[in-house]
This record gives C-alpha cells, sequence and structure tokens, in this order.
C-alpha cells in the first residue's frame, strides 16, 4: 500500500541550491515529451551523474528567502517554540559507562577548558606498538597523492593480476584494519572495546559500498552491497508492490559522462528491502551499546538513485516557483503573486480554483507564505496531476515545458513512498532503541532529495528526542542558510532538531547550532577534523554554560584519523564518537578508495602532520623505553 505524503518536496535553503547544481542543470536539459521507461529499463539502467562542469541554470542562484524573515514571522504559526522544546529524555543524557564522570555544566560566559591534543603517551596509551606502527606506515601512503589518485587503478590492477585472495591479504591488516572495524557484526566488538577504554563510544556504520562508473552504457549494475549471514528481505511484499510501481517511472533521460559517484548500487526494490535488515542491525548494535547510540544510514541503499536525483530537481522546481512567484522581493508570496504565479501554468483557471488552491497552502490564514511555508506545504504527489493539468490546458511556455519536465510520474512518486517506507522503518527502529539515526550525506546531484527525506522522518520522530539527524556540509555557501530554514522549521512544526555538521569554516553555522542546543531545541554532532573548529566548539559549550556531557553536544571523527581528537575529549568527559565502518571486505574497498580520495586533503593537512609526528614520539619513547607491547 503506498505511503501517504504529508511532507513538502523542497525543504531546503535557497542558497542550498548550489549543492544541486548538476542535478538542476541536468533537469533543465530534459524535454517534456521524454518517453516514459519501463520497468526493467529503470531497475536495470546503470546510473550516471551529471557533469560537474555543466553551468547551473541562472534559476537556481537565486534567494528567495533569509533568516532575518523567519525570526520576524508572526507566531501564530502551528509550531512551539524552541525554548518550549520538550527537555531531552533520559537515554540522551546518560554517558557511556566508560567514559570518564563529566564535569558539571560551566558557568555561562566561563572561559572554556585547555585541552590538550598534543599528549601521545595519553591519546596512544591503550593502543600496541603494532596498532602505532600500522597507522604510521598507512598515513604516510595516505599522503603520497600519487597512490590517493590512482587507488582505484590500483586495486583492480591487484585484484586482476594477484588475486582477491593475495590482494585482500595485503589490504586487510593495513587499510581495511586502518579504516575499518571488521567484516562482520561480531568482528567490531574489539574495536569498540578499545574505543570505550578512551572514553570513545561508536557510531555504527554499514560500509559495503559500490562503484557508480562513468560509461554510458545501461547494462545491468552489478549486484548491491550484500547483506550479513542471516539477513533477509521483510516479507511483507514491499518488493514486488514496488517492482509493479516501478513499470510506470519515468526516464530522467541521458546521464552525462565522466564523473564516478560512489554510491550504493541500486540492483532492485528487493535489494533495497534487504539492505533495510542490515540497517536494522546495525541499529540493533548501537542499541545494546552504553548512552545514546548512533548508526548511520545512506538513502541510495534505500532507494534507486536515479529516483533521487529525478526528485531532486522536482524540488529544485519548486523552489524556482517560489522565487519566480515573489515578484516583489519581499521574501513571501502573497494572494495576489500566487495567482499571477498560478496562471502562467494554468491560465484558463477561474478565481475560484486558484483562491482554493493558496488556501491549502495558508493553513494560518495570514495572506503570504514564506519559503518555509511553500515548501512545507507544495508537496510531491501533486505534481503528477498538475503537470497532466497543464498538458491538456496550460500554457506552452518555458516555465510550463519546465515544470511538466520535472514532474515526478504517478509511478515515481509510488517508488519514493517506497524508499520514504524504508527509512521510517529505520526511524521506528532506532527510536525504540534509543539510538540516533544519522543520515549521511552523498553525491550532490541527489542530495536535495536525501535533505528532504531526513526532514520528513524528523517531522514524524523527533517530537521528544531528536532521533533522525540531517547532515550539513559546512564548506558550501548555503549551508548556513539551509541550517537556519531548518532550525525554523522544526520550531513551527513543534519538533526538536537533530544535524550532524562536517567539513569546513564551522564559526557561524557551530554558533547558530550550540545556541540552539543550549534552548533545548536541538541535538547537533560536530564531525570535524579541524582541531580549531573543536576547540571553538570546546569553547563555545563553556561560553553557554552547556556541560561536556548530557548536553546534547557531541563530536565524532572517522575511525583511523584524527585520534588526538576524539581520545582527547572522550578522556576528558565529552561524548566523543568515532564511525566504525564494517563490511566484507570485496565490498567495503570502494569505501576505503573514498574515503582516501574524499580526505585527502585532511590526510596530507596540519592535523595529520600532528598525528604522524605524535606517533612518531610514542613509538620512539616505546622503543627507548623497552615498552613494545
Amino acid at each position: 500500500m503506498a505511503l501517504a505524503w504529508s511532507w513538502g518536496p523542497a525543504m531546503l535553503a535557497p542558497v542550498a541550491l548550489n549543492r544541486a547544481l548538476a542535478a538542476a542543470a541536468v533537469a533543465g536539459a530534459r524535454s517534456s515529451d521524454a518517453a516514459p521507461l519501463g520497468a526493467a529499463a529503470f531497475q536495470q539502467r546503470k546510473w550516471q551523474p551529471a557533469a560537474a562542469a555543466r553551468p547551473p541554470p541562472p534559476w537556481a542562484l537565486r534567494v528567495p528567502a533569509s533568516t532575518a524573515h523567519f525570526s520576524a514571522r508572526a507566531s501564530g504559526g502551528s509550531g512551539a517554540p524552541a525554548s518550549a522544546a520538550p527537555a531531552a529524555a533520559p537515554a540522551a543524557a546518560a554517558p557511556a559507562a566508560a567514559t570518564p564522570a563529566a564535569a558539571a555544566a560551566p558557568a555561562a560566559g566561563a572561559p572554556g577548558p585547555k585541552l590538550n591534543f598534543d599528549d601521545p603517551r595519553a591519546v596512544f596509551k591503550q593502543a600496541s606498538m603494532a596498532d602505532l606502527v600500522r597507522a604510521y606506515v598507512v598515513l604516510a601512503v595516505c599522503r603520497m597523492d600519487p597512490v590517493v589518485r590512482n587507488a582505484d587503478a590500483l586495486l583492480r590492477a591487484a585484484r586482476r593480476w594477484l588475486g582477491d585472495r593475495a590482494a585482500f591479504a595485503a589490504v586487510r591488516p593495513t587499510f581495511f584494519r586502518q579504516f575499518c572495524a571488521g567484516e562482520t557484526e561480531a568482528d567490531i566488538w574489539p574495536t569498540i572495546r578499545f574505543l570505550q577504554a578512551n572514553g570513545v563510544r561508536a557510531i555504527i556504520d554499514f560500509a559495503a559500498e559500490d562503484d557508480v562508473e562513468s560509461s554510458g552504457s545501461n547494462q545491468k549494475p552489478k549486484h548491491a552491497a550484500g547483506a550479513p549471514a542471516g539477513a533477509a528481505a521483510p516479507p511483507d511484499g514491499r518488493a514486488a508492490a514496488s517492482a509493479a510501481a516501478a513499470a510506470a517511472a519515468t526516464d530522467a533521460l541521458s546521464r552525462a559522462e565522466g564523473v564516478v559517484g560512489r554510491v550504493y548500487r541500486y540492483e532492485d526494490e528487493a535489494a533495497c528491502d534487504k539492505h533495510v535488515s542490515i540497517f536494522r542491525a546495525a541499529i540493533s548494535t548501537a542499541a545494546g551499546l552504553p548512552g545514546p547510540g548512533f548508526a548511520a544510514v545512506k538513502a541510495t541503499a534505500l532507494g534507486n538513485p536515479l529516483l533521487l536525483e529525478r526528485m531532486s530537481a522536482a524540488l529544485a522546481q519548486v523552489r524556482e516557483l517560489f522565487a519566480r512567484g515573489d515578484t516583489d522581493g519581499d521574501r513571501a508570496v502573497d494572494a495576489r503573486e500566487f495567482a499571477a504565479l498560478y496562471r502562467q501554468l494554468l491560465p484558463h483557471a477561474s478565481d475560484e480554483t486558484v483562491d482554493r488552491a493558496f488556501g491549502s497552502l495558508d493553513l494560518e490564514r495570514s495572506g503570504r507564505l514564506d519559503i518555509v511555508d511553500w515548501t512545507n506545504r507544495v508537496q510531491l504527489k501533486h505534481f503528477p496531476a498538475l503537470a497532466e493539468r497543464i498538458r491538456q490546458h496550460g500554457t506552452n511556455t518555458d516555465l510550463s515545458r519546465q515544470y511538466v519536465a520535472r514532474a515526478l510520474s504517478s509511478g515515481e512518486v509510488e517508488l519514493a513512498d517506497a524508499m520514504l517506507g524504508r527509512v521510517r522503518a529505520l526511524a521506528e527502529a532506532a527510536a525504540a532503541g534509543g539510538v540516533r539515526l544519522m543520515i549521511d550525506a552523498e553525491h550532490t546531484y541527489f542530495q536535495p532529495a536525501i535533505d528532504h527525506t531526513a526532514k520528513a522522518l524528523a517531522r514524524e520522530w523527533n517530537r521528544d528526542v531528536p532521533i533522525v539527524f540531517n547532515t550539513y556540509q559546512a564548506y558550501l555557501k548555503g549551508s548556513f542558510q539551509l541550517l537556519m530554514e531548518d532550525m525554523e522549521r522544526a520550531r513551527r512544526d513543534g519538533y526538536r532538531f537533530g544535524a550532524k555538521l562536517v567539513r569546513g569554516a564551522y564559526l557561524t553555522c557551530l554558533r547558530a547550532m550550540l545556541r540552539e542546543v543550549k534552548e533545548g531545541g536541538a541535538e547537533v554532532m560536530i564531525a570535524s577534523h579541524n582541531q580549531d573548529s573543536i576547540e571553538l566548539a570546546v569553547s563555545e559549550m563553556a561560553r553557554l554554560g552547556l556541560p561536556p556531557s548530557g548536553g546534547g553536544v557531541y563530536f565524532g571523527q572517522l575511525l583511523g584519523m584524527a585520534d588526538a581528537l576524539t581520545f582527547t575529549l572522550g578522556q576528558n568527559g565529552y561524548e566523543a564518537f568515532k564511525y566504525v565502518p564494517y563490511g566484507p571486505i570485496a565490498q567495503v574497498l570502494p569505501y576505503l578508495v573514498r574515503r582516501a580520495q574524499e580526505n585527502s586533503a585532511v590526510v596530507q593537512g596540519a592535523g595529520t602532520t600532528r598525528q604522524m609526528g605524535m606517533l612518531r614520539a610514542e613509538i620512539g619513547r616505546r622503543v627507548m623505553g623497552g615498552g613494545l607491547g
């Protein structure tokens, strides 16, 4: 049975459309008379991301909202203010058993504690000599740019000429051991116990991935990431229903060549259902750990990436309609502007029809809609019917052709319902186990659809405790606007906001998030490998009177990297986490390559130079002191 959608299709910040420039560009190139694609072709067609170099359409750069407008909005909305948000559940405040007792919350305005991130003896006190040597060698190799650039080719050559057994024998005790915790759930427990001894907890992450290659072939993709032993597809018939829905799904037209993205490889809807079981197992593991557990999921494991890109194009279309409707530039669309916009698509619509359409969006009867109202209430499920009306009775303008080309078909809406149902099942399991579910950022061409899905589930599951965390990439210039918009959305709709901040300059995003945490309306995972960002966060926490533990602020770094940051935080009572990836080695190899390539700047930067210096110092100390264990 199709799931009813109560979520708006474009919960993205205006400037955050820069995150979907390539998706918008591809969508802009689509013609309105694209032929539908059959079920088999939709499921088997190889996903090809759009070329990053293609310029965005001009409308993608318009900014129809600002944070100032949110604060000035009338208070008659349906949501509760952040200050009225419920207090965190007890599970949220319980630190891990192995974590040192957290200090009392500092008085607001007090200077932050000075943490020593440069003490190798303290940082590596739980590591063996073999661990230290392996870490040093692996990080040194990752600093070799030719190796990182050609990692894919080197691995393929090794597997071709040496065979998988020999190739994996070289990778398993080195790169795999450094960045992954094992191949099965049972394998990860030694790593979890090692982290707990340092006051650090685990974010459980099934990391099996597959390459999305840059050929123009439409051949059937290889098998999707496999399940651990014992995992099975849910016996609820969703796969059959989704396969039937796929018969009506439309073609996303040609893929631009030359870009390689790494995602879960889509095989069919049954494989997506099987991934639900895999992620449920990870959530179950996280639920058994002390304190609030975290599990990470990837949307590309739960739906067709091609569908995600089609959704992203539709989401961008909704924002473009808002920008076109706001003719006076006041960052809102009033009834007059809405009527003018509506008649650009359906010029013969009656006044009664237009008024009824506006009233269905203006629930507060304020006579105007800002970007949060607009994106909350314009729903993807309405797209097919409106597109058909435009085909039959609408104008033949660029706008109408663009709308028809980007609107999802009824089959695509059903597939999107199925994908939402899978993520909803994981959110339900996470809520039952007291686990935070972090939805990872992925390829920019379908990131808008991933953001949209995360917000839909946050509205449903974050009422008392922020269960669903979305990821915000702070290095993208639209991230602050996106963050402000989503926090305002949570306030209006009366749920608590969960966010993971990654990469980039954290100052504005971080301060805004910590203020929201202080007000009781949010929790944040600060996922940074930058020591300055961590020190800033610690200082801001002290200034606001937020305690190191139990206050809704978490720190996270990748397994095998930035150990000085994670272990120092954990040993000083902060809620510190490591991403703990696991999966069959053959399927985790793309993750290892991506980890090296996406973090090459981190690996080659000052933080890794410092970590390697600390590793050398600790190795030397143990050699000179005879402590080789």
